[in-house]
């Protein structure tokens, strides 16, 4: 009995002790709201199967330099999110052509690249983003949106190398549409 008060009272004081704790914790300061939403980038018209293999050259050439040899599923969309063009590299790892074609998406339909959701999952409150949609977006960098005369023509995701190697093949590819 004397062991049960004891535990009860250390109990109440460590309850007691941390909730004085958290009360003097500072108030964390807002977030400054932006005046303009980010990455409202108006949608344009699809890119064509032409100019996908176009992209897909510039990110297979990327991938290729020397001394590279990175192996990537590399996928195309439009703006919709919806396939144009895919091509997978010989010996690619199989897991790598739904993840690219996943990051693509994700880019289109999101309006920014995949880097962006990868960087908010690092954060404790970025942890929501997985409850976005079914499937969720891919938090993976390597998703990036086309953009041409300002508008969204599509996305280009790579996959099958580290994330940041599958973000540089994707860019010079993105980096082709002006």
């Amino acid at each position: 009995m004397r062991h049960r008060t004891l535990a009860v009272l250390a109990a109440c004081a460590a309850v007691t002790i941390c909730g004085q704790a958290q009360a003097q914790q500072p108030a964390a300061t807002p977030a400054a709201v932006p005046d303009q939403m980010p990455f409202d980038i108006p949608y344009g018209n699809s890119i064509t199967a032409d100019r996908a293999a176009d992209i897909v050259k510039a990110v297979v050439a990327e991938a290729t330099k020397s001394p590279r040899n990175w192996k990537l599923a590399i996928s195309v969309v439009d703006t919709h999110g919806e396939l144009v063009y895919f091509y997978k590299m010989d010996s690619t790892q199989q897991g790598s052509v739904t993840i690219s074609q996943n990051k693509a998406r994700t880019a289109a339909r999101y309006r920014r690249p995949t880097q962006i959701f990868n960087n908010a999952m690092q954060t404790p409150a970025g942890a929501y983003i997985a409850t976005l949609e079914s499937p969720p977006p891919t938090a993976s960098p390597g998703g990036i949106p086309l953009v041409e005369g300002g508008k969204i023509i599509g996305a280009v995701g790579c996959s099958g190398a580290t994330g940041d190697q599958d973000a540089v093949a994707c860019k010079a590819g993105a980096d082709t549409v002006k």
